[in-house]
């Protein structure tokens, strides 16, 4: 009774107020469309693609100057292959071209800023309309949906960044939030024993059907319940994002919580970007909101698949439009057609953010994930936190902290592993620390890259 009350009454009624007009609307759209095939998919993208090029030349200065400048006419626009003519939007052009790139047809009314996480060398302001945010917000709950959430039930947020949950804990909040998102929250920028079991007795009273959670804080949780011997925690599904998902956190998380791990990408620029399904063939984009695309793709060392930087083109945000944006991330993407029956297109993985994919002396790329597999869940022994550092073409620093210093069978391997994935060229150094800190979004960063790549 009370699920269809928030459904029907509460949810929709506070959406609207909080600027989400349409939002059922758009989350029933995404719903049917997901299951369009893949050309009737990629139609669509083409026509919004169009609309908001001839959009964005027609209301900005800065765009209006670009395409001239590149020799691009967005009139004639038919293909995504012919945006390769506009160069790459970073975060400084941003910084540096704000009043040239919002809208003028856009009152300040209609627009409101918002901050990038920080995570980057560059933190960001940037403006989005208001009107994008219902079909944003409606492909997020599309995810969560996909995970097994509906209408009424408690979704968990493990979540490190304090600055999204500011004013929660308010008497007003805390009665709004059981008619509206029903968040049961554990703000993880500090995890300690203490921390996890107040945050298990929270799940046991409210039972969420579903944890939407950074990789590593749960992956914290769920070591912390497996030390101790804690079982009876079942959810329908948990949704990670914010850093990669290794597959000994997923093994670990899946036991703990006995159900399935849906690994997401999302960004505070674009909003819900990708995600996985129950069939686990890849992140399905979300292609009606935006336009994904890999700039400069390289080959893998360990695969010779192509990986790329992220671009990203929002489809929706008419206020200040991001084209071609650099996320800072790394990816391969995928031609392969889902089990599941969505048409939506496939992002193989997420190799790591741009600055943390390490490099051979010849010029191939590394993933993170790769060396994880190998340095971290294949190694013969146990050992404490660790992060590697490339700060030569040829020569790795491995940070690892001294609360379990690795034995000599450890080390070895991982001197293997080097040569496996670099090449005889590559050098090693261990170095021992009482601590490996942490982002200031509360991201852990198993690797880190400070050259840059080989032109």
């Amino acid at each position: 009774m009370l699920k269809n009350v928030i459904k029907n009454v509460t949810f929709p009624l506070i959406a609207r107020r909080e600027g989400l007009g349409g939002f059922m609307g758009n989350l029933r759209s995404l719903e049917e469309s997901q299951f369009w095939p893949y050309h009737r998919i990629a139609d669509l993208q083409r026509d919004r693609l169009k609309n908001l090029l001839v959009h964005a030349y027609e209301n900005t200065d800065f765009y209006r100057k670009r395409f001239d400048d590149a020799g691009f006419n967005p009139y004639t626009f038919r293909h995504p292959d012919q945006l390769l003519k506009i160069p790459v939007l970073t975060k400084e052009q941003i910084r540096d071209n704000m009043s040239r790139l919002i809208a003028r047809n856009y009152h300040p009314e209609e627009i409101h800023y918002a901050e990038t996480g920080g995570t980057s060398e560059v933190k960001m302001r940037f403006y989005r309309d208001n009107k994008c945010l219902s079909m944003k917000e409606a492909a997020i709950y599309r995810f969560g949906r996909w995970a097994g959430w509906d209408f009424g039930d408690y979704m968990g947020l493990v979540w490190p960044a304090h600055q999204d949950f500011m004013g929660y804990g308010t008497l007003k909040a805390r009665m709004r939030n059981e008619l509206y998102k029903r968040i049961v929250l554990f703000a993880s920028a500090v995890i300690d024993d203490r921390a996890c079991s107040e945050y298990l007795n929270v799940l046991k009273l409210k039972k969420p059907t579903t944890i939407l959670a950074f990789s590593s804080p749960i992956h914290e949780l769920a070591k912390y319940m497996a030390r101790k011997g804690i079982d009876g925690y079942r959810l329908k599904g948990l949704i990670t994002t914010g850093e990669p998902l290794y597959d000994h956190q997923r093994r670990l998380v899946a036991d703990m919580f006995h159900c399935d791990i849906q690994d997401s990408y999302r960004s505070r620029e674009a909003g819900p970007m990708a995600q996985e399904c129950g069939a686990h063939s890849g992140m399905h984009i979300n292609a009606e909101c935006l336009y994904l695309e890999l700039d400069d793709p390289r080959p893998m060392a360990s695969s010779g698949e192509q990986a790329g930087n992220v671009l990203v083109t929002d489809l929706l945000n008419y206020g200040m439009p991001l084209i071609r944006y650099y996320m800072g991330d790394t990816a391969v993407l995928s031609e392969r057609t889902c089990p599941c029956g969505r048409g939506l297109p496939l992002m193989k993985e997420i190799v790591g953010r741009a600055l943390d994919v390490f490099v051979t002396p010849e010029g191939r790329l590394v993933s993170t994930i790769a060396m994880v597999m190998y340095m971290v869940n294949a190694a013969p022994g146990f050992f404490g936190q660790m992060q590697a550092v490339q700060d030569a073409a040829d020569h790795i620093t491995l940070k690892m902290t001294r609360d379990l210093i690795p034995g000599k069978e450890v080390m070895d391997h991982q001197a293997r592993i080097v040569e496996k994935l670099f090449g005889a060229k590559m050098r090693i150094t261990y170095e021992f620390v009482d601590e490996i800190p942490r982002e200031k979004s509360g991201k852990y960063l198993f690797a880190r890259r400070l050259i840059p790549l080989p032109q």
